[in-house]
């Protein structure tokens, strides 16, 4: 991890060393800027400036060790916070990134897996629609040859019914001839001969 700040202590004496001589510059400025606007107070001389601009400065020094000393600790703590802070959210950002392109490449194997789900779907309703029209043609073939047997077996006992209304009109029609061209004698001749084996 990098830092703003070196972590040597030559470094942090550099840096804060340049700190104080930029102040006591702007110190020394301010009070020329001031003694020069006001033209001088009576009775103060260079060297009476010259110890405010001292005993400011010393009360400065005193302010900018403090404050390096104490403030600087904590300064730099909140800075390798904050650096740590960005560091993890950086980690955090990829990570989202990370599990965001796996979840998008999870959704396009799931478009995948449904178009391949629904082609499978299409395909087997093809293939059960096929097999639909196969039964039917079959059940078709199979009340036809139903329906022939059913024709064929009733033509039968249509045919059968004929021939035995044709045999019983048969039957009446030759009593009826018999009963004419029979006589009384040959009756009663055929009756004995029918006894005579029916006796036996």
């Amino acid at each position: 991890m990098e830092t703003r700040f070196s972590d040597s202590p030559d470094g942090e004496i550099r840096k804060y060393t340049k700190t104080l001589l930029m102040a006591l510059a702007m110190v020394a400025l301010t009070a020329a800027v001031a003694f020069a606007s006001k033209g001088g107070e009576e009775g103060a001389t260079a060297m009476d400036w010259l110890w405010r601009i001292i005993d400011f400065s010393l009360i400065f020094a005193v302010l900018v060790w403090v404050w390096i000393k104490f403030g600087n600790p904590a300064l730099l703590g909140r800075i390798a916070g904050i650096e740590a802070s960005l560091e993890e959210a950086k980690k955090t950002r990829e990570e989202a990134l990370s599990k965001l392109s796996a979840v998008e490449a999870k959704l396009k194997d799931k478009d995948a897996e449904l178009k391949s789900i629904l082609e499978v779907a299409r395909t087997n309703g093809e293939k059960e629609k096929e097999l639909l029209l196969k039964e039917a043609e079959t059940m078709v073939v199979d009340v036809v040859a139903s329906a022939r047997e059913l024709i064929d077996a009733e033509l039968g006992k249509a045919k059968e019914a004929i021939r035995r209304e044709a045999a019983l009109k048969a039957v009446e029609l030759a009593e009826k001839m018999v009963r004419e061209n029979v006589k009384k004698e040959d009756q009663a001749r055929m009756l004995q001969e029918y006894l005579e084996k029916v006796g036996r």
